[in-house]
């Protein structure tokens, strides 16, 4: 008995040594699509321009999950505060990542590169107009 009992334990322990000291494997999220991007975000972006010295933005973005999008936000441009409205388009690459193309109330356009993540969930982004270093994460919600 004492045989089978030591190499049941000598097992057991192999088995546990395995599972914890092997990696985990990382998959790639799924293929994405413009409806990846559906549904409404709340959203913060920061940073600044050639032109402001601090940026900061709050807001929602709605999109439709077939290519248009709209907003709000409220924008504090070096402690002046905005309320600014847009709409736009997006287009969405297979690998995640995209671009919008909003225009809004004060007729400023502005374009944004992103990538999708977390299965949708939450979306990176990035300013992608020259003169601009302004970042954000928008959730869904």
């Amino acid at each position: 008995m004492k045989p089978l009992l030591a190499f049941l334990i000598t097992l057991g322990t192999a088995v546990m040594l395995t599972r914890f000291s092997t990696p985990r494997v990382v998959r790639a999220q799924d293929t994405c699509t413009s409806a990846s991007l559906r549904g409404g975000y709340g959203y913060t972006f920061s940073g600044a321009t050639v032109d402001v010295a601090s940026y900061a933005a709050a807001g929602r973005l709605v999109a439709d999950g077939q290519g248009k999008l709209y907003g709000a936000e409220t924008e504090s441009l070096d402690g002046d505060i905005f309320q600014r409205n847009y709409t736009g388009t997006y287009v969405v690459n297979a690998d995640c990542t995209g671009s919008e193309y909003t225009n809004d109330n004060f007729g400023a356009a502005t374009r944004c590169d992103f990538v999708i993540v977390a299965g949708g969930r939450e979306v990176q982004v990035i300013e992608a107009d020259a003169g601009t270093v302004i970042v954000g994460r928008l959730k869904h919600q």
